[in-house]
């Protein structure tokens, strides 16, 4: 049993210190590695903790003292390692914060076009669009930052924990439920199919219903109703919209095809009601023509609407 734990202790070390790299990139491994045994996670985090407590005491010596003290050998160590050993664990307390602030963070992002669903640890799932990017904290990943693109949450419910989504100047406050969030150049639109959710601005409140949508902008928050069934239907390749401006359009069809889609200033505010399929196919602009009314040139890369 004690060789067992010691084992644990070395593999926690031994991600400690890797994870301390600033150019550290394997956090799904980490992460796997920390799910795989409660274990694994206990030892982990009681390393970070008594490295946290001897930094914060190296942080209040005084530097001088350190000099005054320090013998010309340390167990057999020359004095030159000691000093570098020195300096190094006084490094350490300089990039604590930063390395902690990396070590909780769990950013999850997908491509123009690319579609992923994660499930948390309890028990509720995300489903990112294309040209998504969430930042979660890893200690508490029911308090979501939504920084681009769209997903739809759906939410186990926790009297004790409210599940928070954050996006742009709107803050989602969900009690146990199933939503659609999308991040837009103006603002936020969110779309409720099952449960309630709280939107707050800095001047205004509005809780949803489902069946209820919004759209939060600097202008304040806009009521609107949506199709339940529609909430969720961007995952099976289908758009659909009731008054929706053309500008807002654009920026779902960008995400969904993986193409810059740019929207000319005189159909910018123009409204589109129905449903646009998004799977790819040799006539996909010329679809969209017609069902949008009008023309899609070549831009680059990308395609631009035109009256």
């Amino acid at each position: 049993m004690s060789g067992h734990i010691g084992n644990i202790d070395r593999e926690a070390l031994d991600w400690l210190l890797r994870v301390n790299d600033p150019a550290f990139e394997a956090w799904d491994h980490w992460q796997a590695w920390m799910a795989a045994d409660a274990a694994h996670a206990e030892a982990y985090w009681r390393l970070a903790e008594s490295e946290a407590e001897a930094v914060e005491a190296l942080k209040a010596m005084p530097v001088v003292s350190v000099q005054r003290v320090m013998p010309r050998r340390v167990s057999g160590i020359p004095r030159r390692s000691a000093i570098a050993a020195a300096v190094a664990v006084l490094a350490i307390g300089g990039a604590w914060m930063g390395w902690s602030q990396r070590a909780h963070t769990w950013i999850i992002e997908t491509a123009p076009g690319e579609t992923r669903t994660v499930t948390l640890d309890d028990g509720s799932s995300v489903s990112l669009a294309g040209g998504t990017r969430l930042v979660l904290d890893r200690k508490n990943p029911r308090d979501v930052d939504l920084e681009a693109g769209r997903a739809l949450f759906e939410v186990v419910h926790d009297e004790t924990r409210p599940f928070v989504v954050q996006v742009a100047e709107a803050t989602l406050t969900d009690l146990g439920t199933t939503f659609d969030v999308t991040r837009l150049e103006g603002g936020a639109r969110v779309s409720v199919s099952e449960g309630v959710v709280r939107v707050d601005m800095q001047d205004a409140t509005e809780t949803l219903n489902a069946g209820d949508g919004a759209l939060a902008t600097a202008r304040g928050i806009e009521r609107r109703e949506v199709a339940t069934e529609d909430v969720a239907a961007w995952r099976e390749g289908r758009l659909s919209y009731t008054g929706e401006t053309l500008s807002v359009v654009a920026e779902d069809l960008s995400r969904a095809l993986n193409r810059p889609i740019a929207v000319s200033p005189q159909v910018a505010g123009r409204r589109f009601s129905g449903s646009l399929t998004t799977t790819h196919a040799a006539d996909q602009r010329a679809r969209l023509a017609r069902l949008l009314g009008v023309s899609v040139v070549e831009d680059g890369e990308g395609w631009r609407l035109e009256p």
